[in-house]
C-alpha cells in the first residue's frame, strides 16, 4: 500500500508542475538591461548635479570634435570611479535580485543604503585621487557631490520602484512565479499557503505539499486546497518531479538529518532554495538569512558559503570603506599623536 501510494503521488508531482514561467532569458536580459541603465543615470545624474551647481556648459569643442568642456575636464576625471562604484554598491546591497517578498519600505531602505554607501565612496575616491596629476590643485565644489546623492537616490528608487511594480503586474496574472512546495499540514502551514495564494505579487505558487510523516490512508489527497504529492522520505523525488525551485519547511517535528541530505543533494545540484519557519531554530546551521515572504518572517538557509565573485566584491568593499576610514581619521591620529609625544617620553607607539 504505501509502495502503491507513493507511485502514485509520484505522478501527482509531475503532474503539478508549474506552466506560465517566464522564458530563461528573459531574467538575465531584464538584469543586464537594469545594470545599463543603472550606468546611465549615474553618469546623468553626476553630469546634472554639475550643471546645477556650478552652471557651466559640459561639452566643448576639441578642435573639430565635440568633447567634455574645460570647466568639467576634472569632473569627468571621475566619472571612470563613479561608475564601478554605483554599480559594486549596488551588486553589494542585492539590488539586482529580482525579489518581490521584500515590502516596499525594505526595498527604499536597500536603495537608499547603496545609494549612500556608493556616494562616500565617490567622495573619498575624489578626494584621494582628485583627478589625477592634471587636476591635483583643483578644488572640487562639494554641493556637486550632495547633489549627485540626491539625484541618484530620485532616480535609483524611481527606476527600482518602477521594475518592483512592473514585476508585481506580471506576477498577479500568474507569470514567472516560482514553483515552491511547503512541507507540513499544521497552522503554520496553512497560514503562509493562504498568505502566498493571497498576494501572487510576492512571486511564489505553492504546487504542493510534503507530508512530514509515512503515506498512508491518514493522509489526504490536498491540504488548503493544494495536492499532497510526497513525504519527506522521497522529498528529492517530489523536488525533481515537480520541478519546484524552493521548499518551506513548516513543521517542526521533521528530521533534520534527512532535511539536509536533501538540502545538500538535490538543492546544490538544482540550485533549489530551502526556506525554514523561524519556530525551527534548533536546526538552523552557522550561514542563515532572515528575509519575508509576504508578512511571514522566514530564514533561507545557505546551501554553501559565499561565491568566489561575492567574496572578491565583499574583499574590496572592506578595502575601500577601511582606506576611506583611514583618511577621514588620519588627523585625529595626528592630533593624538603629537599630544602624547608632547605629554611623555620615548615612541608614540
Amino acid at each position: 500500500m504505501h509502495v502503491e501510494g507513493l507511485d502514485k503521488l509520484r505522478v501527482k508531482a509531475r503532474e503539478v508542475r508549474a506552466p506560465a514561467r517566464a522564458p530563461e532569458w528573459a531574467i538575465p536580459l531584464v538584469k543586464t538591461a537594469l545594470v545599463l541603465l543603472d550606468a546611465a543615470l549615474s553618469v546623468a545624474c553626476f553630469v546634472a548635479a554639475f550643471y546645477l551647481r556650478q552652471g557651466e556648459p559640459v561639452w566643448g569643442l576639441g578642435g573639430a570634435r565635440l568633447a567634455w568642456s574645460a570647466e568639467f575636464a576634472p569632473y569627468a576625471a571621475m566619472l571612470p570611479f563613479v561608475l564601478p562604484i554605483r554599480l559594486l554598491a549596488f551588486f553589494y546591497y542585492d539590488l539586482y535580485r529580482l525579489r518581490g517578498e521584500f515590502s516596499y519600505a525594505d526595498e527604499v531602505a536597500r536603495i537608499f543604503k547603496a545609494t549612500a554607501t556608493g556616494s562616500l565612496l565617490i567622495v573619498a575616491a575624489t578626494f584621494l585621487y582628485r583627478g589625477g596629476f592634471e587636476f591635483h590643485d583643483f578644488s572640487y565644489a562639494r554641493l556637486v557631490f550632495v547633489l549627485d546623492f540626491l539625484f541618484a537616490l530620485a532616480a535609483f528608487g524611481a527606476l527600482r520602484l518602477t521594475v518592483r511594480r512592473a514585476q508585481s503586474t506580471i506576477r498577479r496574472r500568474g507569470i514567472n512565479l516560482i514553483p515552491t512546495l511547503v512541507m507540513g499540514r499544521g497552522e503554520e502551514a496553512a497560514l503562509c499557503i493562504r498568505e502566498i495564494v493571497s498576494r501572487p505579487e510576492i512571486g511564489y505558487r505553492v504546487i504542493g505539499v510534503v507530508e512530514n510523516g509515512p503515506l498512508d490512508g491518514s493522509v489526504p489527497e490536498s491540504f488548503e486546497g493544494v495536492p499532497v504529492v510526497g513525504s519527506l522520505d522521497n522529498l528529492a523525488d517530489a523536488i525533481l518531479d515537480a520541478n519546484a525551485s524552493e521548499v518551506i519547511v513548516t513543521d517542526p517535528s521533521v528530521s533534520g538529518s534527512l532535511l539536509f541530505d536533501v538540502m545538500m543533494n538535490v538543492g546544490r545540484r538544482r540550485r533549489v532554495e530551502f526556506r525554514i519557519a523561524p519556530s525551527l531554530f534548533n536546526y538552523l546551521p552557522r550561514k542563515t538569512e532572515v528575509d519575508q515572504i509576504g508578512a511571514l518572517p522566514m530564514i533561507r538557509l545557505f546551501r554553501e558559503p559565499l561565491s568566489d565573485t561575492a567574496r572578491v566584491f565583499k574583499r574590496a568593499f572592506d578595502l575601500c570603506i577601511a582606506a576611506s576610514a583611514l583618511v577621514v581619521l588620519s588627523p585625529l591620529w595626528l592630533l593624538i599623536s603629537a599630544l602624547i609625544r608632547l605629554d611623555s617620553r620615548g615612541s608614540v607607539l
